[in-house]
């Protein structure tokens, strides 16, 4: 009796790891169908297909609702399609599932900022940036100083810009913040700098061209100012930008 009784024991045992290591299996076969179909989603946004993106990401939800990588991309795909409250909706799932999602942080940030929630925005940015396995905090720093600009805050959003500037001493972006943010306050040299290094790497703008035409009139170095405004007219003849050369005052 003894015999038989532990014999039957070990087959419940047996039959009980077989069963986790079945469960095991399915929840990772689970995981990587909700990971190959959140991926697929983004590529079809990426290329406008957002109804295509929209059926992957259901698909995706129905398996896993609490999946934060799929919220925050069903976040994204709900701006798309004009959707805010949808979006909220699963941006905030997507962080009280992993509060720790620095990327959700900052496309939640992105979001607020733009509905003018700056304070809210924010606190996104910096969550994302306290997360020290975040791979982008460059675009976080971007957002976050553009979004302050929004909030007449300069020397706030001059923080974020240096962040971004000491990850990618080469950004645009940041590059010709700083040169606006120098020249608004009035201090010229280091807006000569920065427009200098923004002209080395970044494409140029009407709008670069013409801060770098303020730059050098303030500085009073008529030749360059002469050359950017050169540069002005002839690669944006039409722009507003080369309109206001001709009864431009330097103010």
């Amino acid at each position: 009796m003894i015999k038989c009784l532990a014999a039957l024991l070990l087959v419940v045992t047996l039959a009980a790891c077989a069963s986790h290591e079945e469960q095991v299996a399915s929840d990772a076969r689970s995981s990587r169908l909700v990971e190959t179909r959140t991926q697929l989603a983004a590529s079809y946004m990426q290329r406008n297909q957002l109804d295509i993106a929209l059926e992957e990401l259901d698909k995706a939800l129905a398996t896993d609702p609490d999946n934060s990588q799929a919220n925050n991309v069903m976040g994204l795909l709900q701006i798309r399609l004009k959707n805010d409250e949808k979006a909220e909706q699963h941006f905030r799932k997507a962080l009280s599932v992993r509060s720790d999602n620095a990327e959700a942080h900052n496309n939640y940030g992105v979001f607020l900022c733009e509905r003018g929630r700056l304070d809210e925005a924010e606190k996104q940015f910096k969550a994302a940036l306290a997360n020290p396995l975040y791979k982008t905090p460059e675009i976080a720093n971007l957002n976050a100083g553009s979004c302050l600009q929004k909030k007449n805050a300069p020397e706030l959003a001059e923080k974020y810009f240096r962040s971004a500037l000491q990850i990618n001493p080469k950004s645009p972006v940041a590059l010709y913040q700083m040169a606006l943010i120098s020249f608004s306050a009035k201090q010229f040299l280091p807006a000569r700098a920065f427009i200098q290094r923004y002209l080395e790497v970044g494409n140029d703008t009407p709008e670069s061209l013409l801060l770098a035409v303020r730059i050098e009139h303030a500085l009073g170095a008529k030749d360059a100012q002469a050359q950017y405004a050169s540069r002005l007219r002839g690669k944006f003849p039409d722009s507003p930008e080369a309109r206001q050369l001709s009864d431009w005052s330097g103010g």
